[in-house]
Formats: structure tokens, C-alpha cells, sequence
């Protein structure tokens, strides 16, 4: 027994110690034969510290000068092991073995019975029923409490695999939950190292050595379809993975770091079907009647093959696979395949490639040449059965923004176009910087080389927050610029919304030392999150409204005091009649009528989604007017929510920035952000938007002019000539600067057309440009260079 009276009294403040350990170096330690080490926990202070003496009977025990121990182990033991022992542990377990053709496990539920879930692969690896009962050549699990207990260390030495099964999800499943799971479970509870599928939210496949926070994910961006049989594929081929429904492709992971084997060395306790490795996760509520473990990836038309999809097409692609601007659109559903191409693909000669099951024929061919600039219809047949497939080409401008970036607050000021955006991709919507884009023409975007705003604590610029920067919006008043923001608050531990201040739109901002908004003010938010700015143009007042929650929970609007950065007292006011409600508020006013639009459903769902309401007067009452923005699965869209709507200046046009999943493997967060055309019904009301994969049209703010110069001789000399064109709505203004000499006219009308010319004085003129000015009458101005050609009148 090792009592404290053995060791030397601590420096004060460091007395409190447990869970000893003793033991004596091997011989021909590096360190010292023969020496014997007391490890301790020196709680609330050194952490694991090492003690050591070279007699144990003297006592005289030391901290060792250099060590490096583990932060926080708890109480353990310490045995002797040779160079070749520790060799073996690091090693890992040796690799499983395959019959021939690669199966590890696949179990047998047509002939099932009783409490023990038979392996027909041959390699007598069968699995322990927990309480699921068999019924009709499936295994039944409750949802509750019901799981298969799988053999140990499944994975051992794999560097590819294969996971396939057949499942019913019942429509009552609830909470997140594992399909099916094989790794480990710390202490805690919580998973440490896994490979596992969900359907929840998103049907998807991830794979990692540590936590969720590093786990590497193959997704289909859709929650896996319930109340029927679904065939799910996995397989990981060096770093490729790839996902399977029913046999087809709908997600690929390239670059993928972890093998299979690498998870605790291939030493896996916690393999399961029906339970997650998080025990606070709820269990599959459902069905198996097919699951199988292979040592190897199983080609497409394995895949087909054994989901029975004998009329189905998987692994499409282009001859030419850079013509492909992400991954082609199946649709299982609806029998349509689309492929998204780049700008300036030749959509009349496109050869579609593709895998059919075994046996099955294709007519076109795959790798056949067709005009797809109108849908084409294949045949698929096996077996004496025709399935027919309609493939179509589109062409795609969005996302509008490259990379993943969401919840878009879309502005204009002067002749610019700005995207205020939350930079996304990070686990737990974790990102720290705001950045902002900004165009001329809704079209072209160009990204700030530096973030405006980084919320770190004290290595950011907003003391206050450290992380999930979400959601901007920005407004303008008497030419200082007031960017709102969420962020999490570490001093209250939730989300609060602050406030920065700059002279232009693309900073530098300054924060407030503070936050403005705390979520402990006379009305509150499930969230302070979500901040949208309005400038009500009947009152000439300035609001801000939030929140996240439900309908009777979450939107707030308040009243902005004078210096923009603080709430008028007493302005704080729920919005009501708010159907369905989630978050992500925005307001617009036209003619008489306030629009607000916001988010329904979770940015985690596919079913993400665009709300309505009006009212005459911004205190309400506020009539719900259906949802304006949905997905399109045919297209491959989904998740199209938190948007912000632009109404261009000078026109009657109106455009809508929302979020979607990126349409390659996106899902909650890994989204990006797209732009559409919102239209006004005679009714006044916004009309339902249809999701595009083309985006919108140039249009640049203010103005819209045309510019056609030439030249001409006059008495030997260069006659330079401009005529421009009002392509504009209303009358402008025009000013025309040349190399010659500048003019001002002061109106012409929509449709017209004003020439000017420019004596040069010279027989001869270098090329050059003209710059036209364009002012309509609120004040909004365009302008054009144009390039003029060398003349010679020699």
C-alpha cells in the first residue's frame, strides 16, 4: 500500500493527491534500469505527475526533471511491457478474414429465428439479438430499447469496405439515431471512433477515428424515405466515398483520411444495428431484412445487383466529365436524370455514361452521343422489363457565391450590389468570420480578401464572441454603415446580437465593446439570432427584428434609438401570425404593403423553406400568405431558406438571395448561396419563386443605357460620334466624357436615343474609350465604358 507519508509535502496549494500507482522500471530501461516511478493524480494542481527514487526502501522520491503524461487520466496501473509487446499493441488487431468473395458478415433474416442472428457468409461471425422480434423474414426493432450486438473488431485491418443492408424506417422514428454502427463508446457515453448511417435529416455515412467534430461524411442531402423498404450502400475505396439508395449514387466523398482499420487500431467493441454509440441518441424504430460487411468496395453494378434494382442507371457521368459542374441529379422517383454543365457546354452532342445491373441493356447506349438540349428518353431492360429514364442537360450559373457560404443579406448601395453572408462548412455552424462580396451586376461577385469581422474573443474583433458567426444584415443611415450580427456570448453562454459601425460598406468595422441584444429583455427569443435591419419609409424609423423558435416563441422587432446601436426603450414587440415560424425574419414595403419573409423548418431539413405574410401597417396584423421558396428534388435543390429580397433601385424588379444545400453532398452545414427572380403578382402580393439552377441575368444598378460609337471625316479631320440609348424605364440624365471634349443633357426619355459628336481637330485618332454617365430620377447612376477603335482620315 502506498501511503502519502512516503512523499516529500507538496508546494502549498498542491496537497490534494490520489489514485497512486508503483512500479519498477524494466531492466535496461532508457530511462534507468531498476528505478521505481509512483505515478499520482495531483488534483488541482500538476494533473498526473511522475514521481521516481532509485530505493524505494529510502524513499527520497522526486519529480522527474522531463516528462509528458496525459492531462487527465483517471486512477490506472502501469505493467511492464518489452520493445516487442509494444510493438504488437501498436500494431493493432491482425486484419479479419473475407470468404472469397470478400464478405466478412451477411446475415441471414429469411430463415431467422429465436436470439441469435446467423452469419450464411461462412466465416461463423454471428450476432446476438437484444430484445428485436422476427416477423415475416425481417428482424422488428422497437425503437426503444432494441438492438443487435455485432462481433467484435469487424474492421480489423481493413483499408476498404463495403457496408450494405435493406431496412424499413418506420414513420414513427424519432431523435437522432444510428441505422447501424461499428466502433467504440467512451466512458462518457459518447461515440470515440466510428462508422456509422443515419436517415436522420440527411441519409448520410461518416467514418472517423475521434468524435463528431471530425467525422468525415459522405450525404445525400435528403432524410432517408420511411414507411418503406430502402437498400443502403456504403463503400470506401482508397479515399473515395461513395453513397448508395436503392442502388443508386447520390453522394461521392472524395478525400476521405480514415481507414476503416485505423479505428482503434481495428479494435471495435461497439458494433451494433439498431443503436447509436451515443447512448444519449435514440434508438431505430424499424426493420432489417439484409445486412452485409465486405473487405472490399463492391462496384456500381454490384451495388444494383444487390439492392435488386435491375431498371436502375447509377454511376452517371460524361464522357467528358469536365463538362459536369457537380454531380449529375437522379431521381429514383420520377425516373429523371439530369446533368448540370458548365457555362458554354455544347448541350446538342453530350454522351451520357452510366452502369446498369447485370445483365441489363441500355438503349442509348451508355457513352452514346444525343442532342440533349430537350429531354431524351432511354430504355432500360433486364429481364424482359422495360424501365424508361428521361435524361435532360442543364445548364448552371449557381451558386452565385463559389464555396460554401448561407443565411445571404443581400444589399445595395450606390451602383454596387453587397452579400453579407455566414461562412459555413465548420461542424456545429462553428465559423468565426464574416466576409463581404460585393458586384455590379448580381452576377459577378468578388469576395473580400480579409474577413470584415472575426469573432475569436480576444484574438477577434468582437471581445464579447467567440465563434458561430451567423446571419448578418446591414443598413445604411446618414452615411454610416450598421452591420448586426449574432454570435455566441461566452460570458452568458448563449447566443446575444451586436453591432459594428463603418464609414462603407466594406469597412473596416468597428464593434461595440458589447452586445445589444442579450435575450433577457422584455421580450425574448428561443434565440437572439437572426437580426434583420429596416428603414420603414412611411414612418422614416429605423427597426431591428430576430429570433429563432416558434411561432408564439420567437420573432421580435424593436425600434432602433438614433445612434443605431441600441434599442428604444419600451419598442419591444412579439410578431404574431407567423405560421410555422422557425427563424431568419426579413422585411421589405412596396406600394402601401409590408412583405416579411422567413425560415420554416430546421436548416438541418431538406424541407427548409420560405414563408409569407403581409400587413398595412408594420405593428400588424400580419396575414400569412403560404410559403413563397421551396425545394425542387428534381433539380436536386433542397433546403432553399433564409433569404433576403432586393428590390433594384429605380426599377420594379426584385430579386431573392437564399441558402440551399450545396447541391454536391450538402446538408445543414455545408450549404451555399443562390439568387433567383422574385415576382410581383397583379395583386401586389410576391409570388411563389421558382428554384433555379441558372440564376439570374446581368443587371447592373441604376440606369440601363446602350452605347454605339464611330467616326467619320470632315474636312480631312476625325469626327468622333456617340449615340446612346435610354433602355431605362423612365427619363435619365446623361453625361458623355470623351478624349475630345465632355457634354451634359439633362433628359432623355425612356426609349430614346441621344447622338453627340466630338471634333478631334486631328486627321488622325488612337483607339480609345468614352465613359457615359447615366442618372435617372431617384438619384440611382449607371455607367459605361466603351472602347472606340483607331481612325485615320489621312
Amino acid at each position: 500500500m502506498v501511503h502519502d507519508r512516503l512523499l516529500h509535502r507538496p508546494r502549498r496549494g498542491h496537497e490534494r493527491r490520489r489514485g497512486p500507482s508503483i512500479f519498477q522500471a524494466n531492466p535496461g530501461d532508457v530511462n534507468g534500469g531498476g528505478k521505481h516511478y509512483l505515478f499520482v493524480d495531483e488534483y488541482g494542481g500538476r494533473g498526473y505527475i511522475p514521481l521516481t527514487t532509485d530505493d524505494i526502501a529510502a524513499g527520497g522520491w522526486t519529480v522527474a526533471e522531463d516528462y509528458d503524461l496525459p492531462a487527465s487520466p483517471r486512477h490506472g496501473t502501469v505493467i511492464p511491457v518489452t520493445a516487442a509487446e509494444l510493438a504488437g499493441l501498436y500494431e493493432g488487431r491482425a486484419p479479419i478474414a473475407s470468404n472469397e468473395d470478400g464478405q466478412i458478415v451477411d446475415y441471414d433474416f429469411a430463415n431467422g429465428s429465436g436470439t441469435v442472428l446467423a452469419d450464411a457468409s461462412g466465416n461463423g461471425r454471428d450476432a446476438q439479438i437484444n430484445g428485436a422480434t422476427w416477423s415475416d423474414g425481417a428482424l422488428v426493432f422497437d425503437g426503444t430499447d432494441d438492438s443487435v450486438d455485432l462481433p467484435d473488431d469487424l474492421m480489423a485491418g481493413l483499408t476498404d469496405i463495403s457496408v450494405d443492408a435493406d431496412v424499413w424506417v418506420d414513420t414513427a422514428q424519432s431523435g437522432n439515431y444510428f441505422i447501424w454502427g461499428l466502433g467504440n463508446t467512451d466512458a462518457a457515453g459518447s461515440g470515440r471512433g466510428y462508422l456509422f448511417t443515419t436517415g436522420d435529416g440527411s441519409y448520410r455515412t461518416s467514418i472517423t477515428t475521434s468524435t463528431y467534430t471530425e467525422e468525415q461524411t459522405a450525404s445525400s442531402g435528403a432524410a432517408l424515405p420511411r414507411g418503406r423498404w430502402a437498400h443502403l450502400t456504403y463503400t470506401l475505396q482508397g479515399d473515395t466515398a461513395r453513397l448508395y439508395l436503392d442502388g443508386v449514387l447520390v453522394s461521392t466523398k472524395d478525400g476521405v483520411t480514415v481507414d476503416p482499420g485505423d479505428i482503434s487500431g481495428g479494435e471495435t467493441w461497439a458494433n451494433y444495428l439498431g443503436r447509436s454509440l451515443y447512448e444519449q441518441d435514440g434508438r431505430f424504430k424499424g426493420r432489417f431484412r439484409s445486412f452485409a460487411i465486405y473487405d472490399r468496395a463492391l462496384s456500381p453494378a454490384e451495388v444494383l445487383d444487390r439492392a435488386g434494382a435491375t431498371g436502375a442507371v447509377t454511376d452517371v457521368s460524361l464522357t467528358d466529365p469536365a463538362a459536369l459542374a457537380t454531380a449529375p441529379l437522379i431521381d429514383m422517383d420520377a425516373r429523371t436524370v439530369v446533368l448540370p454543365v458548365v457555362p458554354g457546354t455544347d448541350v446538342t452532342s453530350l454522351a451520357p455514361t452510366f452502369t446498369t445491373a447485370t445483365g441489363a441493356t441500355a438503349s442509348p447506349a451508355s457513352g452514346t452521343a444525343v442532342d440533349l438540349s430537350a429531354p431524351v428518353e432511354y430504355t432500360v431492360t433486364a429481364a424482359g422489363e422495360s424501365t424508361t429514364w428521361t435524361f435532360s442537360a442543364q445548364v448552371v450559373n449557381s451558386p452565385v457565391l463559389p464555396g460554401l457560404y448561407a443565411d445571404p443579406n443581400i444589399a445595395v448601395f450606390g451602383d454596387t450590389y453587397y452579400l453579407y453572408t455566414t461562412t459555413d462548412g465548420h461542424s456545429g455552424w462553428g465559423g468565426k468570420d464574416f466576409y463581404v462580396w460585393s458586384s455590379k451586376d448580381l452576377v459577378d461577385w468578388t469576395r473580400s480578401e480579409e474577413p470584415i469581422l472575426t469573432l475569436d474573443g480576444a484574438s477577434g474583433d468582437v471581445p464579447w464572441a467567440s465563434g458561430n458567426a451567423w446571419a448578418p444584415t446591414i443598413i445604411e443611415r446618414d452615411g454610416k454603415y450598421y452591420f448586426y450580427f449574432s454570435g455566441h456570448n461566452t460570458a452568458l453562454n448563449r447566443k446575444t446580437i451586436g453591432v459594428a459601425v463603418a464609414d462603407s460598406p466594406e469597412g473596416p468595422f468597428t464593434a461595440q465593446p458589447a452586445a445589444m441584444i442579450l435575450n433577457n429583455e422584455a421580450v425574448t427569443s428561443g434565440q437572439a439570432i437572426d437580426p434583420a435591419a429596416f428603414h420603414d419609409p412611411v414612418s422614416g424609423r429605423y427597426y431591428l427584428a430576430w429570433g429563432n423558435g416558434s411561432a408564439t416563441s420567437g420573432p421580435v422587432i424593436a425600434e432602433l434609438n438614433d445612434d443605431m446601436v441600441s434599442i428604444k426603450t419600451g419598442t419591444f414587440k412579439r410578431i404574431s401570425g407567423l405560421t410555422d415560424f422557425r427563424e431568419g425574419v426579413f422585411l421589405n414595403y412596396r406600394e402601401g404593403l409590408y412583405h416579411l419573409t422567413y425560415s420554416i423548418d430546421d436548416t438541418g431539413s431538406e424541407n427548409y423553406r420560405v414563408g409569407y405574410a403581409t400587413a398595412t401597417s408594420l405593428d400588424g396584423p400580419w396575414t400569412y400568405r403560404g410559403v413563397i421558396l421551396q425545394k425542387d428534388t428534381s433539380l436536386g435543390i433542397r433546403a432553399t431558406g433564409h433569404s433576403s429580397i432586393l428590390n433594384v433601385p429605380g426599377t420594379d424588379d426584385w430579386y431573392i438571395a437564399y441558402h440551399r444545400f450545396a447541391l454536391s453532398g450538402g446538408d445543414g452545414t455545408h450549404r451555399e448561396t443562390t439568387i433567383d427572380v422574385l415576382d410581383i403578382g397583379e395583386d401586389g402580393l410576391f409570388q411563389p419563386v421558382v428554384p433555379t439552377l441558372t440564376s439570374v441575368a446581368p443587371q447592373p444598378v441604376g440606369p440601363q443605357i446602350s452605347v454605339t460609337l464611330g467616326s467619320r471625316c470632315v474636312a480631312g479631320k476625325v469626327v468622333l460620334t456617340v449615340s446612346v440609348g435610354n433602355d431605362s424605364d423612365g427619363t435619365v440624365g446623361l453625361h458623355v466624357s470623351t478624349p475630345y471634349g465632355d457634354r451634359t443633357f439633362r433628359a432623355l426619355g425612356s426609349g430614346g436615343v441621344n447622338s453627340s459628336a466630338y471634333t478631334t481637330r486631328t486627321a488622325e485618332i488612337p483607339a480609345g474609350a468614352v465613359t457615359v454617365t447615366a442618372t435617372d430620377r431617384n438619384g440611382a447612376v449607371f455607367t459605361l465604358e466603351t472602347a472606340y477603335a483607331a481612325a485615320d482620315c489621312g
